[in-house]
């Protein structure tokens, strides 16, 4: 992959070469202070958004970043270098019983660069028991749907028509044989060129991650983003934030440098998933920040089982989208048969 991506443009890497801000922190030899209006932690889906909208909105806004800044040049397609750079934990995290390993990106784009692109609106009978048992407002699939448009727009998110790798022909053939219903999902990909590598980031920018699309929306409205920067905990003074505590990593990014950066501001964006943000929560020690004692105690993971079986045909999945085919047939299925 190396000899063809060198004639493919890759303009983030120009962007940040001509005149977006970025800081990496493996580079400090001394610790540093910063403000903004916005501090926003993560540069993945959240991160991403937030900071395009507030940063084009005239806001001086600032990205945290704990992985590192890899643009397509970078990704060549090798999973031992895509595992150690882009995953958290050389994509080794764990659920503490080590039942469930958990695939997170740790990167600017966080999951959004390493993610297989399926790209579904939440379905109706989620929002509305949100809404009916859990006493969520305001998100219902009529309050959801311009949003839902919007983002399907920005990300450029449409069905994927290209024929399928012989591993969704096989869930495409097992389903008709079944009698259960399936269809062809839609990704967030421009110009995609069916390589199979989505895990390891995209070597061509087809994938429209956050790397390729908000964040640098945001740096182009003036926005900095601070690489290799793990954000540590808050500062609180009188029960309100005043300080984000920040620790730069070494060059390798998987521990802590000894230097530390702290970013002073007005407002502040937790958009480090659904562990990240609980975690920084739960490491400043301040009550206030979980009155009710509940973060971190309702995570939920998405588990995902391999099948293996032999075929009568050559599968190969490795080759070609690798997921351009569901079904929601037993989506609805309940254990109690109400």
């Amino acid at each position: 992959m190396s000899d063809s991506n060198n004639t493919i443009p890759d303009f983030v890497a120009e962007g940040f070469e001509q005149s977006w801000n970025h800081l990496d922190a493996s580079h400090l030899t001394e610790d540093k202070v910063l403000e903004a209006d916005v501090v926003i932690v993560g540069s993945g889906a959240g991160g991403g958004n937030s900071a395009e909208i507030l940063a084009e909105a005239g806001l001086k806004v600032i990205i945290v970043e704990e992985g590192p800044l890899q643009t397509s040049k970078d990704f060549q397609m090798k999973e031992d270098e895509a595992y150690s750079k882009l995953y958290q934990e050389s994509a080794a995290r764990q659920t503490k019983d080590r039942g469930i390993k958990i695939f997170q990106g740790r990167m600017v784009g966080g999951g959004t660069g390493i993610n297989w692109t399926t790209s579904f609106r939440t379905p109706p009978t989620t929002l509305k028991y949100w809404s009916e048992e859990m006493g969520v407002k305001g998100f219902s699939a009529d309050e959801m749907r311009p949003w839902f448009e919007w983002a399907e727009k920005r990300y450029k998110i449409q069905q994927w028509t290209v024929p399928p790798n012989a591993n969704n022909i096989a869930l495409e053939k097992g389903c008709e044989k079944l009698g259960a219903s399936w269809g062809k999902i839609s990704r967030n990909v421009n110009g995609c060129l069916d390589l199979g590598y989505c895990g390891t980031g995209c070597p061509v920018n087809a994938k429209q991650s956050t790397l390729v699309t908000t964040i640098p929306g945001a740096l182009k409205a003036g926005a900095t983003l601070i690489s290799k920067a793990r954000a540590e905990d808050f500062v609180l003074t009188k029960g309100k934030i005043t300080e984000l505590k920040c620790r730069a990593m070494t060059p390798r990014g998987n521990v802590p440098s000894g230097r530390l950066i702290k970013i002073k501001a007005s407002h502040y964006v937790l958009a480090a998933g659904a562990i990240g943000s609980p975690a920084i929560l739960l490491r400043s020690a301040e009550k206030s920040l979980n009155p009710h004692g509940l973060v971190g105690t309702r995570t939920f993971l998405h588990p995902v089982n391999v099948s293996g079986a032999i075929m009568p045909f050559a599968v190969n999945g490795e080759y070609g989208a690798p997921q351009t085919s569901y079904s929601d047939h037993y989506v609805e299925t309940r254990l109690d048969n109400k």
